[in-house]
């Protein structure tokens, strides 16, 4: 695997757990009591503040979250 695939993949991680993010805060704009939703924005806020997420990109957590909650706003 190229260094150039290995970005692109990193990359298409950290997208999905956007994309999934925003899903999940969908669903509890919908129905607050959604436990799987809760669930999934859960592990997915964990996943950013990981060991792994600094891995595959060079941005901060913080900033990460921070970023999502202004979109969502």
């Amino acid at each position: 695997m190229t260094e150039a695939s290995m970005r692109h993949l990193a990359a298409a991680i950290v997208e999905r757990a956007i994309t999934d993010w925003h899903k999940a805060m969908s669903q509890l704009e919908g129905n607050p009591d959604y436990v799987y939703a809760w669930a999934a924005k859960d592990e997915i806020e964990r996943f950013f503040e990981s060991e792994w997420f600094g891995l595959l990109c060079e941005i901060s957590p913080d900033f990460t979250k921070i970023h999502l909650q202004e979109v969502r706003a």
